[in-house]
């Protein structure tokens, strides 16, 4: 009988000790799930309240392309659409945060953006504050430079792969904390104008980019979706193209030269020759006529010849293109290459996973 009774007090021990660590289990997969995904639910709670309190104030949101009004936790709370951050956050011990939502007008559509702080703790990352933080600059090799005031990706092979809209690009650069990609796919082959030309007195071409045969095939091309989805154009920001000209023997390669004329307003365009030669990081290579620029340079991992949005300012006819080989070229304009579209990410846009690498490019949203 006694052995029996020990043998009760160790099945029901045995039994508690079970109950205390399935209990432990439990726990720690709650923890592990809901835990890691608190944040975004205090960010999808920002985001309905904000959505809530603008369709009853309609009359302040966004109503131009590239506006922004941008929205804060606080003014959510008094308005009554949000609990307050204290009580969201009531049960993370020490934890302070605060929220803004950007609300853009994109593509005659809104987008909504949760920026969540909370310290130490968490922080919505967008893709520009993710680089900057992961991706440390360097002064030699292939990386991420601080060149003329932008981050500029340099070298023959940087992490700077990037998935969106369902096609492979690659980071030019990040300027005024835009990011700037570049089509790192076969694309469409055009002309880059064919019109009459006084001076050559024939169909050359006319290297003034605003009312080019390229530039309206780019706008065909954002227009009906073909590499951007409607929902990805929600992503990008409107700026200004760099449309100026050069000789093929300048050697000042900061942008003044590009910069000095301008398209206002655009979603779409292509890379000017200034980006080309920065992203080689051969010393020789300096302008339009050094063979070097092929070296040591991304840019050129390209087997088809494509057109840059810079023409040639000694003439009206030609426009400098890349080879497949990365040799600068500065062809008539009537002549075929493949385009290349360049467009900006919005400042906001949102960093989702990815290292950079082609085998883990960067995922935004």
């Amino acid at each position: 009988m006694k052995d029996l009774g020990k043998k009760k007090l160790l099945i029901i021990t045995a039994g508690i000790i079970g109950l205390v660590v399935l209990i432990t289990v439990i726990l720690l997969v709650y923890n592990a799930i809901f835990g890691s995904t608190s944040y975004k639910d205090i960010e999808n709670k920002v985001l309905n309240a904000a959505k809530k309190y603008y369709e009853k104030n309609q009359e302040l949101l966004p109503q131009s392309e590239g506006e922004q009004v941008t929205i804060t936790d606080t003014s959510l709370t008094s308005a009554g659409y949000l609990d307050s951050m204290s009580k969201l956050t009531k049960d993370m011990k020490g934890v302070t945060c605060s929220a803004s939502v950007i609300i853009s007008y994109v593509d005659e559509e809104h987008r909504y953006t949760v920026l969540l702080d909370c310290g130490d703790s968490y922080s919505t990352k967008t893709l520009t504050s993710y680089i900057k933080e992961h991706e440390a600059k360097v002064y030699t090799g292939q990386g991420l430079y601080d060149l003329n005031g932008e981050l500029v990706y340099r070298g023959e092979n940087p992490n700077n792969f990037v998935k969106f809209s369902g096609k492979t690009w690659r980071i030019v650069k990040i300027e005024n904390d835009q990011v700037v990609l570049i089509f790192n796919e076969k694309s469409e082959r055009s002309v880059w104008d064919d019109r009459f030309n006084n001076d050559r007195n024939q169909a050359d071409g006319i290297n003034n980019y605003s009312v080019s045969r390229i530039y309206e095939n780019l706008q065909k091309m954002y227009q009906e979706n073909s590499i951007l989805s409607k929902e990805s154009k929600k992503l990008l920001a409107m700026h200004s193209l760099y449309s100026g000209k050069r000789n093929e023997a300048d050697i000042y390669n900061d942008g003044s030269i590009e910069k000095s004329n301008f398209v206002e307003n655009q979603y779409i365009g292509l890379l000017p020759l200034y980006d080309y030669i920065n992203a080689s990081i051969d010393e020789n290579c300096n302008s339009a006529v050094t063979e070097s620029c092929t070296n040591y340079n991304y840019l050129n991992h390209f087997a088809y010849t494509w057109w840059t949005l810079t023409g040639d300012a000694s003439n009206t006819y030609r426009v400098f293109k890349v080879t497949s080989e990365g040799s600068i070229n500065a062809a008539k304009a009537s002549t075929n290459g493949y385009i290349r579209p360049v467009v900006y990410l919005a400042k906001d846009v949102l960093y989702t996973s990815g290292t950079g690498t082609e085998s883990d490019p960067y995922v935004i949203k």
